[in-house]
C-alpha cells in the first residue's frame, strides 16, 4: 500500500472518531516525540531512566566571513567567542578530552585541526590561510587548562597584601615596529607571558592586524580577553651579552580591569616559565634586598694539556710524540 493511500485511509478513520478518541491519539503522538529513554537493566533495582547519549552533541554557532569578522572590534570578537564557549562548554570539554588537545579549530561545527601544545597553536598567518581556503573565519578555542596560572603572592613588587612583595624580572619586548623595557612580575607558576595589550600598542611594539583572533580564558575565576602575538624578548645579565629569544605573548585586553591586577594593581606583565626555559639563565633571588639578578652560567676553564718534560736519560723511556 502506498503512503498516499495509507494517509487517506487514516483521514477517513479520524473523521469518524469523537473528541475523546482524538485527544487520546494526540497524547500518544506527543509521547512519541519525546526523547527516548533507556529501560533499566534486568536484575537491577529500577532507577531514574537515563537519556540516550549515543547521538553526539552538535556545535552551536556559525562562522563569520572574513569581512564580517573584520568589521567587529577586538572586544566584540571576544564577546562572541565568550558566548560560543558558554553555549558549547560540554562540547568543547568532550573534544578537548578526546583529543588531549590544547587547541581546536572549528569551521561549520566541525573540528578541522587540533594540537596538543600551545607551541603550535594557529597564529595570524595560519588563520588567514584558513580564511582563504574556506571563506570563513575559523573559531580557535584554547583549552583553559593549558593557560592555567598557579599564581601566589610572594616578594619584590608590593601587592595588595601588607608587607608582601612579588618577584620581578627586567625584560625588553621588541618587534620590527618598536621596543619597550619593563620590569614584569616573575611567576614560575605560569607557563606563559601575559602583558597589557593597550600598553604594547601605545609603545608601538604590536600593531592590530586583520587576522587577529581574540581569545577567551579565565584567571582567578574571572574571564579575560587576549590577542596572541609573537615578540622578541631580551634579558640582560651583569657579566654577559644580552640573552634574546622569541615567544608568544598573550596580550590581555582591558588589562586594568582584568584579574591580572588583583594582586598587584601596578603590574604591566606577568613573566612565566616559557622565557626562562628558552634562555636558560641563572636567576638569583635576593630576599633580603628584594632584588632579582640575572647571572651567567658558570664557565669551566679549558682543560690544560699534559706536557712531558725532557729529562736526562735515567733509564725511563718517554712516550714518542705523535706526528
Amino acid at each position: 500500500m502506498s503512503h498516499a493511500i495509507l494517509l487517506e485511509d487514516i483521514r477517513t478513520e479520524l473523521e469518524q472518531l469523537d473528541d475523546a478518541a482524538l485527544q487520546s491519539i494526540r497524547q500518544i503522538i506527543d509521547r512519541a516525540k519525546r526523547p527516548r529513554f533507556r529501560a533499566p537493566e534486568i536484575g537491577r533495582r529500577p532507577t531514574v531512566p537515563l537519556i540516550d547519549l549515543e547521538e553526539p552533541l552538535p556545535f552551536v554557532g556559525e562562522n563569520l566571513t572574513p569581512k564580517e569578522h573584520e568589521r567587529l572590534s577586538l572586544k566584540e570578537r571576544g564577546m562572541l567567542k565568550m558566548r560560543l564557549k558558554e553555549r558549547n562548554q560540554q562540547w568543547l570539554q568532550e573534544n578537548f578530552a578526546a583529543r588531549r588537545a590544547a587547541w581546536l579549530v572549528v569551521i561549520d561545527g566541525k573540528i578541522i585541526a587540533s594540537g596538543r601544545s600551545l607551541r603550535n597553536q594557529p597564529m595570524q598567518p595560519q588563520i588567514l590561510k584558513i580564511c582563504r581556503r574556506t571563506g570563513k573565519f575559523p573559531f580557535v578555542f584554547i583549552n583553559d587548562d593549558f593557560l592555567a596560572i598557579e599564581e601566589n603572592a610572594s616578594t619584590w613588587h608590593t601587592t595588595t597584601t601588607p608587607k608582601d612583595f612579588y618577584p620581578t624580572v627586567p625584560i625588553t619586548f621588541s618587534s620590527d615596529s618598536g621596543a619597550v623595557q619593563i620590569v614584569g612580575d616573575f611567576d614560575t607558576g605560569s607557563a606563559h607571558i601575559f602583558a597589557n595589550y593597550d600598553f604594547l600598542i601605545a609603545q608601538n611594539v604590536i600593531q592590530p592586524q586583520a587576522g587577529d583572533d581574540t581569545g577567551v580564558s579565565r584567571h582567578l575565576s574571572r574571564s579575560f580577553l587576549y590577542v596572541t602575538k609573537f615578540l622578541r624578548f631580551t634579558l640582560s645579565a651583569k657579566s654577559d651579552l644580552p640573552r634574546a629569544a622569541e615567544a608568544k605573548v598573550y596580550c590581555v585586553l582591558d588589562w586594568h580591569a582584568s584579574p591580572f591586577v588583583n594582586i598587584n594593581p601596578n603590574r604591566t606583565a606577568l613573566i612565566g616559565r616559557d622565557m626562562m626555559l628558552e634562555l636558560k639563565p641563572r636567576v638569583l633571588l635576593d630576599f633580603d634586598k628584594r632584588q632579582t639578578e640575572i647571572v651567567t652560567a658558570k664557565k669551566t676553564a679549558p682543560a690544560r694539556k699534559k706536557t712531558v718534560s725532557k729529562k736526562k736519560n735515567t733509564g725511563t723511556i718517554l712516550p714518542k710524540e705523535r706526528s
